[in-house]
């Protein structure tokens, strides 16, 4: 008698759909500093950290990705956190890691740069333009790929850019700037990345050294939020 013989889930797989270390490390970082902020009981975090264009024109470039991994309200965090967690391992099953994180890096930035544009004596923050980024990331699986699937995942992507832009814009606290630009962020870097399966093992290194430097990126942006608050004594 025949029979599949199954591979004992790990750890991380049985928090992360296939371990998608990626996603697990996005998740417990703004878990994380949402944590600090209130056991803290301090917005510093917030305040030295969140899109506000008077800072950021001053110097505080920082801003445009510390922004991505703020949150003040548990609603807020729980609505993202549940975004990420959907999209997060989907993402980084077809792009990998590298392409992933460059992709929610870029729309990140991307999206509160938009943002800063649009609405610049406003301030905002959140992992949004990094979730809508994802959501850019899949759609362009759809022009990498004419299958059935890869089809159908863009038709629902679409209209899940959709009904959160509608969503967005019945809601006055809702920045949709930065949605739209972390949506174009994300879609860029997918479309030019291209799958690692179809890819050379060239560009497929370029693409994870470029994750490996918007980790850099991000942890060195941290760095000065951290130096800033230190200076100004907001601890």
């Amino acid at each position: 008698m025949a029979y599949l013989r199954t591979q004992r889930a790990g750890f991380t797989d049985r928090l992360m759909p296939n371990g998608k270390m990626a996603t697990a490390l996005l998740l417990l970082v703004n878990c994380a500093f949402f944590a600090a902020m209130h056991t803290s009981n301090s917005q510093a975090l917030a305040q030295y950290g969140a899109k506000w264009v008077p800072a950021i024109v001053h110097g505080d470039w920082y801003r445009l990705i510390t922004a991505g991994y703020l949150h003040v309200q548990g609603v807020h965090i729980l609505m993202n956190m549940i975004g990420l967690y959907n999209l997060g391992p989907l993402t980084e099953e077809i792009y990998g890691t590298g392409r992933m994180f460059t992709a929610y890096t870029v729309a990140t930035v991307t999206g509160f740069a938009l943002s800063s544009v649009w609405t610049p004596l406003s301030p905002s923050l959140g992992a949004s333009a990094g979730l809508f980024g994802l959501l850019g990331a899949l759609i362009a699986v759809g022009i990498h790929s004419k299958s059935f699937i890869a089809r159908h995942l863009q038709q629902q992507c679409l209209l899940n850019a959709a009904i959160g832009f509608a969503m967005g814009g019945m809601m006055s606290m809702v920045d949709n700037a930065a949605h739209l630009g972390g949506l174009a962020g994300g879609f860029a870097v997918a479309y030019f990345s291209g799958f690692p399966q179809s890819s050379d093992a060239q560009r497929n290194k370029i693409w994870n050294v470029a994750g490996g430097l918007s980790l850099l990126v991000t942890g060195y942006s941290f760095y000065q939020l951290t130096m800033q608050m230190l200076r100004d004594k907001a601890f």
